[in-house]
């Protein structure tokens, strides 16, 4: 009997590895370009919802410390003086100016309420920046801040101003 070298065949092992990793890897070529592709408008229009945020909210904290400054002024004066919501109004937007912002395209200021019992001044306008000019989206700010009219009232008076 002669001795015949054992025959080679190829088995799981073997055939996996020429049909397996390396098929497959040749398979998924170019697929993280077409998943940047498709992910990187999303990722983008992210970006740029954060930063309309952040720009809103800059102006919306603006518009409202505006609106305090015209409230203290209101707070104070709307006991005294007939023409309260005019100096309340001055208040506001000499304060939004001071601020030197452009957050807010056209400032409008409005003093308003009860001069015996509460006042309030609102400050509001259009957002100034938009980065989303091409959808038409125009945000709009809007704060108000006030409170108790402060005066001095002796108790000879019966409680009024």
């Amino acid at each position: 009997m002669s001795e015949r070298a054992p025959q080679q065949r190829p088995g799981p092992k073997r055939a996996g590895r020429r049909h397996g990793r390396w098929w497959r890897a040749g398979s998924e070529r170019g697929v993280s370009t077409v998943e940047l592709a498709v992910l990187a408008p999303a990722l983008m229009m992210l970006c740029m919802l954060i930063i309309q945020f952040g720009l809103w909210f800059n102006a919306r904290q603006a518009a409202l410390a505006a609106a305090q400054a015209g409230a203290v002024v209101a707070r104070q004066d709307a006991a005294t003086d007939p023409g309260w919501q005019s100096a309340a109004q001055t208040a506001a937007t000499k304060y939004y100016k001071e601020l030197n912002t452009k957050l807010l395209g056209k400032l409008k200021a409005t003093a308003w309420g009860d001069r015996a019992t509460n006042v309030y001044v609102t400050v509001s306008g259009p957002l100034g920046y938009s980065v989303f000019p091409f959808f038409g989206l125009h945000l709009t700010v809007s704060a108000t801040a006030g409170g108790p009219v402060e005066c001095f009232r002796p108790g000879n008076l019966g409680g009024a101003c």
